[in-house]
């Protein structure tokens, strides 16, 4: 496993522009999964992690990424199927508890939301799967998910221009600056993500927030062809004002961050 240390600091524009695919657009509305349902099995087979962007969907294949927007404020999340339904009329999906945070969804429950495909995993639609109808929860819990922008391409052409047609749609522009930083100090852990489109937007959130450098670990499973991305607050000089950062983050709503040995890494 091999294992990347980066910072972000906002010093340089980087155009970071979305994979282009046709979208199927669908309207209804989305809920959220309830907290007590952290770590039980999806109709994918997969545990729910309430950490992880995801979300559930009556006939999509499992893996396929889709963008949640909300509608009445626009703002949107990615997130990765893998848990069949909501089966009750009026609703295309429920997403986790990460992705309903993403778009300020846990006060208000339920919204309305368009959803698109944006990376199909085979066919966009798949006929349902026998155990289909075997999902985690029902959608009466009426919360809502999000998803994050979309991701980006790095094959861009500087010799012409390129245009959005109507079935494509551009994805964020984020100004940032990475760089390799030492494995010294302690940091703050506050998220740990599985996908790569939701990075930027977690530390765009975060340091909106807050006043810190960001940094991200990459963790890079060359078996199992997997990426682990730990974002983290830092670096301080000493564990003692690093656990008073800790507490400070999880009264700004990272519950779960925890105090890291960077040097440990």
């Amino acid at each position: 496993m091999r294992q990347t240390f980066f910072a972000f600091t906002a010093l340089f524009a980087l155009t970071l522009l979305s994979s282009f695919a046709i979208q199927k657009e669908e309207y209804g509305k989305a809920g959220y999964y309830a907290d007590s349902l952290h770590g039980r099995k999806t109709a994918s087979g997969e545990k729910y992690d309430k950490y992880e962007f995801t979300c559930a969907h009556k006939t999509l294949a499992f893996g396929t990424k889709v963008r949640v927007t909300r509608l009445d404020n626009k703002k949107s999340v990615v997130c990765r199927v893998n848990d069949r339904g909501p089966y009750v009329e009026g609703y295309v999906t429920d997403v986790s508890r990460a992705a309903a945070e993403e778009i300020g969804l846990i006060k208000l429950g339920v919204t309305r939301v368009k959803l698109e495909v944006i990376q199909a995993v085979s066919n966009l639609r798949v006929a349902a799967e026998a155990d289909g109808n075997t999902r985690l929860l029902t959608a009466s819990k009426g919360i809502t998910r999000t998803v994050s922008p979309a991701q980006y391409s790095n094959d861009l052409q500087p010799s012409s221009a390129r245009t959005f047609s109507g079935n494509s749609l551009p994805s964020e522009l984020y100004s940032v600056d990475i760089q390799k930083s030492k494995k010294q100090g302690f940091g703050v852990q506050v998220s740990t993500l599985y996908d790569a489109d939701n990075v930027l937007p977690v530390i765009k959130k975060l340091q909106q927030e807050w006043p810190l450098k960001a940094m991200v670990s990459v963790e890079r499973d060359e078996t199992y062809d997997k990426s682990t991305y730990r974002v983290i607050i830092g670096p301080f000089s000493d564990a003692k004002t690093a656990a008073v950062q800790q507490k400070a983050a999880a009264k700004k709503g990272y519950k779960g961050c925890f105090v890291v040995d960077l040097g440990g890494m």
